[in-house]
């Protein structure tokens, strides 16, 4: 981006007005009861450069839950706790057609750590000698990544989520019946919906995809937060199946690679420039943001971002 940050600015309001044609398209999510009652038209845009500036727009303060998002951060702390080998034996590479939530795509691993049993998988090799030691080096992550961002545990998603994941606790049972993990399977589970309820503003998590497109170094100290390699895998995963079986459209249409989440984000990753998330809770049938996916779309038109070009 080398242009003046008043022009580039105007260029991004330019954006997000064309947006604004698809903001009363979708629902939000309701098989998660507390996520039916946030404001469907609520909007926020940030965007972190790898050169530590920072574009905010809209309701950039406004906490909102994770979800699937978590999915990158429990990546992470596996491929930083366990060896390359030991994570890609329980947990496939490849995109899936099936639905995020299906058991379908589970044979002796899961198909890929961007699904739920994907990232239930995840989840079982955090270390830790209990799931609040776990669920805190989760924090520790987050909060080292976004430089202190605007994050906190969202209690009241978590109680609602718990009480109505029967077909995530089925999958882990099944994960576990298949050998993929051996503990116990209401724990992981317990673990997994908590780090889901993680509630976090745009800024902290483009803060967060930021250091990802630095190659893994603080922005701000340039020190080595995350390493290479396990940058490298995450950001190619979230190219192949960071946006639920939609996945190659997306990055054929967008082309940045991005992770979505039902709670209406979506984090989106340029390598060497910038780390960008979109708040808009409307979402399309595959748990996408039908705002945030066509703004990124336009944005990566409109200020070069496909990594393809």
């Amino acid at each position: 981006m080398f242009m003046k940050r008043e022009d580039i600015e105007k260029r991004i309001l330019e954006c997000i007005e064309k947006s604004k044609k698809y903001k009363e398209v979708g629902e939000v999510a309701s098989y998660i009861p507390e996520l039916s009652n946030v404001d469907k038209d609520a909007f926020a845009l940030s965007i972190v450069t790898t050169s530590g500036d920072i574009y905010n727009f809209g309701e950039s303060e406004k906490i909102f839950s994770v979800q699937s998002i978590s999915k990158i951060f429990t990546l992470i702390m596996a491929l930083k706790d366990n060896t390359i080998e030991e994570v890609f034996s329980k947990v496939g590479t490849e995109p899936t057609k099936y639905e995020f939530n299906s058991l379908i795509p589970i044979e002796q691993r899961a198909a890929n750590p961007f699904i739920n049993a994907g990232a239930i998988t995840t989840t079982s090799m955090i270390f830790g000698k209990n799931k609040e030691e776990k669920f805190e080096r989760v924090i520790e992550l987050i909060d080292e990544m976004s430089q202190g961002g605007n994050f906190s545990f969202m209690e009241d998603i978590y109680k609602s989520e718990i009480s109505t994941t029967d077909r995530n606790r089925a999958i882990a049972y099944y994960l576990k019946s298949k050998n993929i993990f051996d503990q116990n399977a209401d724990e992981v589970l317990d673990l997994y919906v908590r780090i889901c309820a993680i509630g976090a503003n745009v800024e902290t998590l483009a803060r967060f995809g930021a250091v990802l497109a630095n190659e893994g170094f603080d922005i701000d100290s340039s020190n080595l937060i995350i390493p290479q390699n396990i940058v490298q895998m995450t950001i190619a995963q979230m190219a192949s199946c960071g946006m639920y079986e939609t996945s190659g459209e997306y990055l054929m249409k967008v082309g940045i690679p991005s992770k979505s989440g039902v709670g209406g984000g979506i984090l989106g990753v340029v390598p060497n420039k910038c780390g960008i998330c979109v708040y808009s809770p409307r979402l399309d049938k595959s748990g996408n943001s039908v705002v945030g996916k066509n703004l990124l779309k336009i944005l990566s038109a409109d200020l070069g971002l496909n990594i393809f070009l």
